[in-house]
């Protein structure tokens, strides 16, 4: 699993080695602090936006984690929906998981148009997956 862009830390350092004159292994150290202090500073993630949506139709979108064994686990407050019922917002997930598999979607009352869908959080995105994790 990739948790850090390795091509923007190489760049980063040699940058710092041009311009700040500091030596590679100086470069790469403050690089790498920086690339981690960026990863650590990730509260909040939009995981999709909606547009607005006729309430008496659809549910609220909502988030949860997945187990490994692939069930939904609602027991945890992972995100919010930020619009109110009916209005566009997006749907968030607070302090994502690097490796975390989420589930998420919105409830179609009438027909056969819900939304059940699953991402695993890489640590820079979200990654399209199915429940158990595995990259489609």
């Amino acid at each position: 699993m990739k948790k850090y862009d390795l091509a923007k830390i190489m760049k980063r350092a040699w940058s710092l080695v041009k311009t700040a004159g500091f030596t590679i292994s100086d470069g790469l150290r403050a690089a790498w602090k920086e690339a981690k202090e960026v990863a650590e500073k990730i509260k909040n993630v939009v995981i999709e936006h909606f547009e607005s949506y006729n309430k008496r139709r659809y549910g609220t979108p909502w988030v949860c984690v997945m187990t490994e064994t692939g069930k939904y686990d609602f027991s945890k407050n992972v995100g919010t929906y930020t619009g109110i019922e009916g209005d566009d917002g997006d749907l968030v997930v607070f302090e994502p998981v690097i490796g975390q598999v989420y589930g998420w979607g919105q409830k179609d009352y009438r027909g056969n148009n819900t939304i059940k869908k699953f991402v695993k959080w890489t640590g820079s995105k979200f990654e399209n997956c199915d429940k158990l994790g595995n990259n489609k």
